[in-house]
């Protein structure tokens, strides 16, 4: 383009900026009309984002005092600095369910963790990672994170800073322990940090990674606003609207609200149709992105979970008296740590509607109050532990008569879209089974899931379609998955129907969950060409190119699923999986020497791991080496004491 075009296209922007900032004051004056989220220029799909250097550029002091607050400090590099732990020599975790210790210590200023297993007073397994991220502000916990060619996974080590111990990381614990194998998508990423660059047709390969919740995530992109800036043109905010960025505070108080319910509302989330998590801007409406569900029970003593702030505030008598006017942004200010707030501005908020009368205030006598310090919170909104992260106490924001607690037994009653009343059934549908997949495998939820998913398990379009091939793959029904395909026009037609690439890989799991129903049911040509469309739309979900490349291993393809499996390991070395299936191929290929270190490499990414111990016991049984065979054998059977076929081996 020749510069002299460039420079009138440059121009005309400005001046267009320009204009669109004076009509939007120019209106706000003659009107004072209601603010409406489609107002803010940084909704437009060219704005982008521009980190927070250019905030703190202007806005200093509100930088400074914003990263001392739980947001700021969400997420850093693991330093000693961005620890909050003490670590030590005697800083160790042990797993009783699989027999293994965790040590973190610090290398320098690298923060690194063993992984180790003891048999008497000798170590018989050895590994080591280094800690890449700490996730966690430190007000609860710090988790930690490390990264294998830009594939994020949790580390079995959290600090929970309230109780000074070392245990377990959420959702490890009770035999549950994925050692370093978690993958952390992007769900979980976008609200404990900043928007990472998730690589498309990938679960949790990010391109790039920044470090903490910043000033966007609630402003919103600030690209345009920024140039604006840089050019000159101001807006007197003490009496007009910055409509080149969103400022929560000037929004309606339901749009306030859904700022912080993005990430302070935690359930399960369904994603609207061809929306992701990167679809939310602050100032638009949340369920314009996604209904959030969470179950509803009756009765008993009432439980929380850790980020349930805007779902527990909603249930409150005080947010229903007040016809859904209670803000968070009444008692919190984003900008400053709650620890740095005076406890009398929470109480402030509730004397400014309880004493509005000028009646009395608290029915309590003087000498608790005082003992209380007049702060309502302590007894209105109790301390609790989160029944989703051990060891942890919050604040629930649920303001109760603590008098007043429901003593019948807790009643199950069904799922809620908390952020959505009237959330359409088909919808709903999808909650209940992204409840079952992803948090609790309660049958209910899938009794509950078919009727609401209507018009049901037959010529559907391609989002029914999706639906039931998971509802089926849920319960092992593979046979109707395949008669569902057979309804849609067969293997091709539906395998057509799959051609969508996003970020929640929705298209390539279904491809995936149709492919092994086939596999399951022998045909395997057919689970082939599924499997195949899977890897294609997400040629970086390792998960499915270990499956592919075992089928096409099963097919005596062994030079093509050699392949599959050396491109997993260039993604990611550490799966251990890859190493296996690659051994076996290398093996039927005659390449022994290799197929017994990639066994051995499995083995020492994960000693547990079955299908190394039998390949590498089978190994050295068909190479005369009985004497190797037979621990491997015996670790094998103490792992699954109902494999038969191992306790025949080891009797010959």
């Amino acid at each position: 383009m020749p510069k002299r075009k460039t420079l009138l296209n440059a121009y005309l922007l400005t001046a267009l900026l320009a204009f669109l900032t004076s009509c939007a004051q120019n209106q706000e004056q003659k009107a004072q009309e209601t603010l409406v989220w489609e107002t803010f220029m940084n909704h437009h799909d060219t704005a982008f984002y521009v980190g927070m250097q250019p905030c703190r550029e202007c806005h200093p002091l509100i930088y400074e005092s914003y990263m001392r607050t739980g947001m700021g400090r969400s997420f850093g590099r693991a330093t000693p600095i961005k620890s909050a732990s003490i670590i030590g020599p005697d800083s160790l975790i042990y797993d009783r369910h699989s027999n293994l210790w965790y040590r973190p210590f610090w290398q320098g200023e690298t923060l690194m963790i063993e992984e180790f297993r003891l048999e008497g007073s000798d170590t018989v397994h050895k590994r080591r990672e280094k800690v890449d991220y700490i996730v966690g502000s430190g007000h609860h916990t710090n988790s930690h994170i490390y990264i294998i060619n830009g594939y994020a996974f949790q580390i079995p080590f959290t600090y929970y800073t309230q109780v000074h111990r070392f245990d377990l990381p959420p959702g490890f614990e009770g035999g549950h322990n994925s050692r370093f194998g978690r993958s952390l998508g992007l769900e979980c990423i976008s609200c404990h940090n900043g928007l990472p660059q998730l690589v498309l047709g990938s679960e949790n390969k990010y391109a790039q990674m920044p470090e903490g919740i910043d000033c966007e995530r609630c402003h919103g992109p600030g690209s345009i606003h920024v140039a604006l800036k840089k050019k000159g043109i101001l807006v007197d905010t003490a009496r007009f609207t910055d409509y080149s960025i969103v400022n929560p505070k000037k929004l309606p108080v339901q749009l306030q609200n859904d700022v912080c319910a993005r990430c302070h509302l935690q359930g399960t989330m369904v994603l609207k149709n061809n929306k992701s998590f990167y679809d939310y801007r602050p100032g638009i409406p949340l369920t314009t992105v996604m209904d959030i569900f969470l179950p509803v029970f009756q009765g008993g003593t009432e439980d929380l979970i850790m980020a349930s702030h805007v779902e527990r505030m909603t249930e409150s008598r005080c947010y229903l008296a007040s016809g859904g006017q209670l803000s968070c942004m009444q008692c919190h200010n984003p900008h400053y740590s709650v620890k740095e707030t005076p406890r009398s501005r929470f109480s402030k908020t509730c004397i400014s509607c309880h004493n509005a009368t000028g009646g009395k205030t608290c029915t309590k006598d003087e000498a608790l109050r005082l003992a209380k310090g007049n702060d309502c919170a302590l007894c209105h909104m109790p301390v609790r532990k989160s029944r989703d992260i051990p060891h942890v106490m919050i604040t629930d924001h649920k303001i109760i008569n603590p008098e007043r607690e429901d003593k019948r037994p807790r009643v199950f009653k069904g799922l809620r879209a908390v952020n959505n009343p009237k959330v359409d059934p088909f919808t709903k549908g999808l909650g209940y089974l992204r409840e079952y997949e992803t948090y609790h495998a309660n049958p209910a939820y899938l009794d509950s899931a078919p009727r609401l998913l209507r018009p049901g398990p037959k010529k559907t379009d391609t989002a029914g379609l999706i639906a039931f091939v998971q509802y089926f793959f849920l319960r092992n029904e593979h046979k109707n998955i395949i008669k569902l395909t057979d309804r849609n026009g067969g293997p091709e037609t539906v395998a057509a129907m799959l051609h969508r690439q996003s970020y929640d890989n929705m298209h390539a799991w279904t491809a995936y969950r149709i492919g092994q129903a086939f596999e399951n049911e022998g045909r395997r040509k057919e689970a082939l060409l599924f499997l195949e469309k899977s890897t294609a739309l997400a040629p970086y979900q390792l998960d499915f190119l270990n499956r592919y490349g075992g089928l096409l291993a099963n097919e005596q393809q062994f030079a093509q699923a050699a392949e599959v499996f050396d491109r997993v390991i260039a993604q990611n070395p550490r799966n251990d999986m890859a190493h296996v299936n690659l051994g076996w191929c290398l093996q039927q290929q005659g390449r022994l020497f290799a197929a017994h270190e990639a066994y051995l490499k499995a083995l020492q990414l994960n000693p547990d791991n079955m299908q190394a111990l039998l390949n590498l016991a089978g190994y050295h049984l068909s190479t005369g080496m009985p004497g190797l065979a037979h621990p491997l054998l015996q670790r094998a059977l103490k792992l699954d004491p109902s494999r038969q076929d191992v306790r025949k081996l080891l009797e010959q």
